[in-house]
């Protein structure tokens, strides 16, 4: 027994010292915060900075912060800032861009129409209100100074955040964002002036991340997952704007923005974030950047001319090395060692080598800054061993079988080519393997899927080859029924060699897998290797297969082998990605059937909204959740007052559409972790995790006044009465239902119109 708690005090005991804290890092904000940041909220809230073990915090702008220097002084991690970044970097701050959220910067001039500024001259001697770095933002400068403006001539204020000063005239004109100021004029119907850079011919980056130089070269790959983390969040704002707006409306509304208001700033700025389809939130091109100093300079704004710009952009695609690894690629010479016999992976073709082998090793090599030298295998192998070379030796490798695994290493694959089975042309297509009974096959001796075809086609006759020749003379005098290799080296040989007798026949379920390998003492290698596989992306694999599917190796006068050899190829393959591809939509569609008929299940047909069912079951789950917590959580219960007299005096269609639309009001106006169902009828429950019964009071009196006030389009003012109960450690579920459910009457007995807790 004293064994057993011996054990389970070690586990404890290890967990914790194995327990590691979060990184504690600042983001420091150039704004209040809105809508204009929210990538990092959300990046937060659903935990995608947690799960790279970080703990972030936010913080507002003030005018007292200097973005830069409270970087470069790690008084914050990173920041937010603008194209005056460019400046700093001029100046020799040590900063480094991570993104640009923003491809079309936000940032504008505006000013009232009472005040007759129209035209940039206007400005001339005039109040304009902008925060420091908006000063020196390139798009604002080089906006006034191209109307032959001078930035000394214009008074230049400190931005007070409050849109009064330019209402009450405290300030002639004021920087502002696009999806900001101008909703809130509008609404209030007084009538103003933009003044867009973009509309000048000065379109440039707005919401840049940066940070130090000194945190990217101390935190690598903290700076890395940061940004990763941020990107996936902006990916997930922009696409979810409106439950976005929710969370930023509830844990981050210092303005008290409205919530139609934070979403219309979301439609705005996803315009000014994704200018083309499938663009990657975040990018910064360096051309882009090396224009905006240009114009920095022309301006006068800095005479640093000769400062380089070089490595003032992180690249994100790049992979980040260690200390060890990057020592281990500066002190060594990389040689890939490759056969040129081996078409299409490895030829030579007008003296120079070429092939897949080449193009793959360009694409690792751009991941991290690698140099290396090309050797072709000589014929005799026992004789390049014995010469003594300076550098560390690598090749490609397509089989892990039958070689000294106590010598070598090899890395994860980095493509898969898909196996295939030449045959005459006489044959039929072969859809399966499994109709062939006791055909001999031949395969290149050492072949990876030999023992995976003995177990699944115990049927068939497999004999080995020595070479792709031997098996192909084999297929020609007919004396094997098929020949098996990879694709392209069955479709290149066919070609190459005009084999017109020949055709692909059948592709098979099996890959051969592409390494790379080389001596065991360079496991560094190897693992720098497999950190830049997952970096390789399957459109750059596609390229170059596309780029070596029918290359001719000769000229050819007679050109009808095409249809006789490379379409009955072409078609095959494509025979073979369609039923793939549709099996993919259908699993995909399959999926999203199942998830649908989930979804519909837990949905009340009328509103949309959670049923009793599905709420009944979230408030167990938030009961077994809580028990062993030192928190709570609260349930209001609600029903429409009198909603009898409104189905008997208006119909039920309308008594439906005021169901709907108090459903609408509540989910609005509720967190995003708050959940909302039908108990039935003109019944309602709310589920609010982490809350006491007096935050869920201020609540549900703010959803009574918001129904009270509504105007559902009938001749009659529609009420709600709620009842609110908070859950202690002996309650059940029925007990939470009953005791709201109390609460709720003793409303409805003492007038409606009203909320009380039990």
């Amino acid at each position: 027994m004293h064994l057993k708690y011996i054990l389970i005090f070690l586990i404890l005991l290890m967990s914790n010292l194995l327990a590691k804290d979060k990184d504690k890092i600042i983001l420091q904000l150039d704004w209040l915060n809105q809508f204009q940041f929210a990538g990092y909220y959300i990046a937060k809230e659903k935990g995608f900075y947690k799960d790279i073990n970080l703990d972030v915090e936010i913080k507002e702008f003030n005018n007292k912060i200097n973005l830069v220097n409270n970087v470069i002084n790690n008084e914050s991690t990173y920041s937010i800032g603008k194209s005056s970044l460019v400046i700093d970097k001029l100046n020799n701050k040590q900063i480094i861009l991570l993104a640009a959220i923003y491809q079309q910067s936000p940032m504008n001039l505006i000013s009232l129409k009472k005040s007759n500024i129209s035209t940039i001259q206007d400005l001339k001697n005039k109040n304009v209100m902008l925060t420091p770095d908006a000063k020196d933002a390139v798009n604002i400068n080089t906006m006034i100074t191209s109307k032959n403006v001078k930035l000394k001539d214009i008074n230049f204020k400190a931005h007070s955040f409050d849109l009064n000063d330019l209402i009450t005239g405290k300030v002639d004109a004021m920087g502002c964002y696009l999806s900001n100021e101008p909703y809130i004029l509008k609404n209030a119907n007084i009538k103003f002036n933009v003044f867009n850079p973009s509309d000048y011919g000065f379109d440039f980056y707005g919401g840049i991340l940066f940070t130090s130089n000194k945190e990217l070269n101390t935190n690598p790959k903290r700076v890395k997952k940061f940004y990763q983390a941020s990107i996936k969040g902006w990916n997930y704002a922009f696409a979810n704007i409106e439950k976005t707006a929710q969370i930023i409306y509830q844990k981050y509304n210092t303005q008290n923005k409205t919530l139609d208001s934070l979403i219309y700033e979301g439609k705005i700025l996803k315009k000014l974030a994704i200018k083309e389809k499938n663009q990657e939130i975040g990018l910064i091109d360096s051309k882009k950047i090396e224009e905006i100093k240009r114009l920095y300079l022309a301006l006068g704004l800095s005479n640093h001319s000769n400062t380089k710009l070089d490595n003032f952009i992180f690249n994100h695609k790049k992979v980040i090395l260690n200390t060890e690894e990057s020592k281990f690629i500066k002190d060594n010479d990389f040689s890939l060692l490759t056969n040129t016999k081996n078409i299409p992976y490895s030829f030579n073709h007008n003296s120079n080598i070429k092939g897949i082998e080449l193009d793959l090793l360009e694409l690792i090599s751009k991941k991290f800054d690698i140099d290396y030298n090309i050797i072709e295998k000589p014929k005799n192998i026992k004789i390049f061993n014995n010469i003594k070379t300076h550098t560390l030796d690598f090749y490609f490798n397509y089989s892990t079988k039958y070689i000294n695994l106590e010598k070598t290493l090899y890395s994860k694959p980095i493509l898969n080519i898909p196996m295939a089975m030449a045959t005459t042309n006489n044959k039929n297509l072969i859809p399966n393997l499994s109709i062939l009974k006791g055909e001999k096959l031949a395969l290149l001796k050492g072949s990876d899927i030999y023992q995976k075809l003995k177990l699944n086609y115990p049927n068939l006759d497999l004999v080995f080859v020595q070479t792709k020749e031997e098996g192909f003379e084999l297929l020609r005098t007919e004396e094997i029924f098929g020949f098996i290799d990879n694709i392209l080296s069955l479709s290149h040989t066919i070609i190459k060699d005009d084999l017109r007798n020949i055709k692909i026949s059948a592709t098979l379920p099996y890959n051969l897998e592409i390494r790379l390998a080389t001596n065991k003492e360079n496991s560094v290698f190897i693992d720098i290797i497999n950190k830049v596989i997952p970096l390789i992306k399957n459109e750059e694999k596609e390229e170059i297969l596309r780029k070596y599917q029918l290359i001719l190796f000769k000229n050819v006068s007679d050109y009808t082998w095409v249809y006789k050899y490379v379409v009955p190829l072409l078609f095959t393959i494509l025979i073979v990605l369609l039923v793939n591809n549709k099996m993919r939509k259908e699993i995909r569609k399959r999926r999203k059937a199942e998830k649908a008929l989930q979804d519909f299940a837990s949905r009340d047909s009328l509103t949309s909204i959670f049923n009793r069912g599905k709420i009944d079951f979230l408030i167990k789950e938030e009961i077994l959740k809580t028990k062993n917590q030192e928190d709570t959580f609260t349930i209001i219960f609600f029903d429409i007052d009198d909603f009898k007299l409104i189905n008997d005096d208006f119909g039920h269609i309308k008594g439906d559409e005021v169901l709907i639309e108090i459903s609408k009001i509540i989910s609005k106006n509720i967190r995003n972790t708050d959940v909302l169902g039908r108990w039935g009828g003109e019944e309602f429950i709310i589920l609010l995790p982490k809350t006491t019964s007096n935050k869920a009071f201020i609540l549900a009196d703010s959803l009574r006044q918001l129904v009270s006030q509504y105007d559902f389009g009938i001749k009659r003012k529609i009420t709600i009465s709620l009842g609110i109960t908070q859950y202690s450690k002996k309650d059940t579920r029925v007990d939470l239902i009953h005791r709201a459910d109390k609460a709720m009457y003793l409303v409805k007995e003492t007038g409606k119109n009203a909320v009380k807790t039990l």
